[in-house]
C-alpha cells in the first residue's frame, strides 16, 4: 500500500472500532436504527471531510485572522447553549430541528488548538482570557467531564509557556476551584442507556465485547499522546489529555461515551482533531 495513503488512513482506522461496538450494541439492544444510523452516517460524513481537507491544501488552523475569528465563533457557540431551554438547568446543547449537538464536544478541540497556537506565539495574554472565559462558561452549563477535561490541559499548557508566577498561580486557581466545585455539584441528569450506558450495554452482548470496546476507546487519546506533531507536541498532548479525561469521567459520573455512544457532536470533535493533527504532522505534504 501507497504509504502516504497508509497515513491518511490510520488515525480512521483508530476511530472505527468504537463506532462500531458502539453501534453493534445498540442494534443488539433493540435501540432504533434512527438512533445510530445518526452515528454511521455522521461517521462517514466526517471521514469525506476529513479526506478531502487533509488530502488538498485546505488548512483553517493557520493564519492569524482565521485563529482569531474561530476562536471567537467557537466561544459564541457555547455562549448560544444558554439560549436553549436546557434540561433541568444544565445548558449544554443547541437543537437543530431532531438533532441535538452538545456544543462544548465539538468546538472545545477547536478553543485548545487555537489557544495554544496563541501562547506559542506570544499572545498569552488573549490566550488565557479565552481559556479563563472558557471554563467559566463550561462551569456555568454546567459539564464537570468537560470542564475538566478543558481546565487540566489548559492548566499545563499556560503554566509551562508563561513566565508570570502570578498569572500561573491565578490560572491554577480559579480552573481548580471550578474543576472541583464541578464535580461536588454535579448535575442530576438521569444517564440515557445507549448513550452514558453504553458500554453496559456492550458488556450484555459478552465479556470479550466489552474488553474490546475498552481498548477502542484507550487507543483513541494515542495519536496526540504518542505520536504528536513536532511543531506542535505540547498542542497535541494537551488535546490527547483532553481525551483520555473525558474518556475516565465516564466512570464516576453520567457522561457521554465518545464515538461509542449515541451522539453526532463527539464524532465531529473527534473528527476536528484528527484533521488539526494530520495537517500538523504532515504540513508538507499533499496526498494526490
Amino acid at each position: 500500500m501507497n504509504p502516504l495513503l497508509l497515513q491518511r488512513l490510520i488515525p480512521i482506522m483508530i476511530a472505527v472500532p468504537s463506532i462500531a461496538i458502539g453501534v453493534l450494541a445498540m442494534y443488539q439492544n433493540h435501540v432504533p436504527a434512527l438512533v445510530w444510523g445518526q452515528n454511521i452516517v455522521c461517521f462517514l460524513a466526517m471521514c469525506l471531510i476529513y479526506w478531502i481537507v487533509v488530502t488538498y491544501k485546505f488548512d483553517f488552523f493557520s493564519g492569524s485572522k482565521h485563529k482569531t475569528i474561530l476562536l471567537s465563533l467557537a466561544i459564541c457557540l457555547l455562549l448560544l447553549t444558554f439560549l436553549n431551554p436546557g434540561m433541568e438547568g444544565v445548558h449544554r446543547w443547541i437543537s437543530i430541528g431532531i438533532i441535538r449537538l452538545n456544543i462544548a464536544m465539538i468546538v472545545l478541540p477547536i478553543i485548545m488548538i487555537r489557544i495554544g497556537q496563541l501562547v506559542q506565539t506570544k499572545e498569552l495574554g488573549l490566550g488565557s482570557i479565552a481559556a479563563i472565559g472558557t471554563v467559566l462558561v463550561l462551569f456555568s452549563q454546567p459539564d464537570a467531564s468537560q470542564l475538566t477535561g478543558f481546565a487540566i490541559p489548559m492548566m499545563i499548557l499556560i503554566s509551562s509557556q508563561t513566565k508570570s508566577k502570578r498569572l500561573r498561580l491565578f490560572i491554577i486557581s480559579v480552573f481548580s476551584v471550578c474543576t472541583i466545585l464541578s464535580w461536588v455539584h454535579l448535575d442530576s441528569l438521569p444517564p440515557v442507556n445507549h448513550v452514558e450506558g453504553i458500554v453496559s450495554m456492550v458488556a450484555d452482548i459478552g465479556f470479550l465485547w466489552l474488553i474490546m470496546a475498552m481498548v477502542s476507546l484507550a487507543i483513541l487519546p494515542i495519536p496526540f499522546l504518542l505520536f504528536p506533531p513536532e511543531n506542535a507536541g505540547l498542542i497535541s498532548r494537551c488535546i490527547g489529555v483532553y481525551y483520555l479525561i473525558i474518556l475516565v469521567a465516564t466512570v464516576p459520573g453520567n457522561f457521554p461515551v465518545p464515538m461509542m455512544g449515541y451522539g453526532l457532536s463527539p464524532i465531529i470533535g473527534y473528527f476536528i482533531s484528527l484533521i488539526w493533527y494530520m495537517r500538523s504532522r504532515y504540513a508538507n505534504q499533499v496526498y494526490r
